[in-house]
């Protein structure tokens, strides 16, 4: 959790989670959180979720912060087209749209068969893994890291860290990997067609951090053609050390990212990637400055 001592870097934070998803605060706790910073615009990113967007839009205008209604969808991933643990972000959506809502009900369904599928194979090695507690601790979409923390908690003796529940079991490429597919997901097509359809944006988030993506530039030049609106530039990409580029430097990473969104006329957002206690990430470290908010309002009708 930041510190409150002092203003956040970016008055703008448009990647931020909460514990509808895989983050430590509630959403009513990051907009007090953000307010105590100085933060003046957030974005509520839960993956694949917008169960605590109504709570966020009432805390902000409680405290004068705007919020804006957002997800994070994790796409289906596709070896063949290069499309590999991508995420994409929208933005200002109409989240309480009924069939918007149903899809998402079928996403979020899919995510807690997939988890307790994975959980059942950690168990299948001897780990101590109450499915009803990962369950209980998600309170919304369940994530690896709520499997990470309880099997942890279970099995002191077994893992130091809950990266270390990842590296042995949980990450796509542990040694004993639990990973099991979804049935059913969000195509990159999907994604972007449906955010659009709810009258969003849809943003490529973290472009630089994809490290299993063979050719980045060439698959954003695809994104594009089948309607991508933007790229989240600002990401601090310092304290990541997967990388999509053969350049190593945070700086340059995203520079790398504004150029390739001027030469596409695309959007630009930028977001701290905040989960609170779950990643050294710190609400409004990076983001977006006042002009460039105003830039983004102007260009998407804000």
């Amino acid at each position: 959790m930041n510190s409150d001592n002092g203003i956040a870097p970016f008055p703008i934070d448009l990647q931020v989670h909460s514990t509808r998803s895989d983050g430590t605060e509630t959403p009513t706790e990051l907009v007090e959180h953000a307010a105590r910073l100085g933060i003046r615009v957030l974005s509520l990113t839960d993956h694949d979720s917008v169960l605590g967007v109504d709570e966020a839009l009432a805390a902000g205008q409680r405290l004068g912060v705007r919020v804006i209604p957002a997800i994070e969808y994790s796409i289906t991933g596709e070896r063949k087209r290069d499309l590999l643990d991508i995420n994409i972000l929208g933005y200002g959506i109409r989240h309480n749209d009924p069939e918007f809502q149903r899809i998402l009900q079928r996403v979020i369904d899919s995510r807690v068969e997939q988890k307790v599928r994975q959980v059942e194979r950690l168990q299948s090695y001897g780990v101590v893994v109450p499915v009803d507690e990962v369950l209980a601790l998600a309170d919304g979409v369940p994530g690896r890291p709520h499997i990470a923390q309880i099997a942890l908690k279970h099995n002191p003796d077994r893992f130091q860290s809950i990266s270390d529940v990842f590296h042995q079991f949980l990450a796509g490429d542990a040694p004993n990997s639990v990973y099991v597919g979804r049935t059913f997901s969000l195509s990159l097509e999907e994604s972007i067609e449906l955010t659009h359809q709810v009258g969003g944006v849809a943003i490529l988030a973290h472009p630089g951090i994809y490290q299993r993506v063979r050719d980045i530039d060439s698959l954003l030049a695809r994104m594009v053609d089948v309607g991508l609106d933007g790229l989240e530039v600002r990401y601090p990409y310092a304290r990541e050390k997967r990388r999509s580029l053969p350049q190593t430097d945070a700086a340059a990473v995203t520079s790398h990212f504004a150029a390739a969104a001027e030469r596409y006329n695309l959007l630009v957002t930028g977001g701290s990637d905040y989960h609170g206690a779950r990643k050294p990430n710190r609400l409004g470290e990076s983001g977006m400055t006042a002009d460039e908010w105003q830039t983004l309002c102007a260009r998407c009708g804000w």
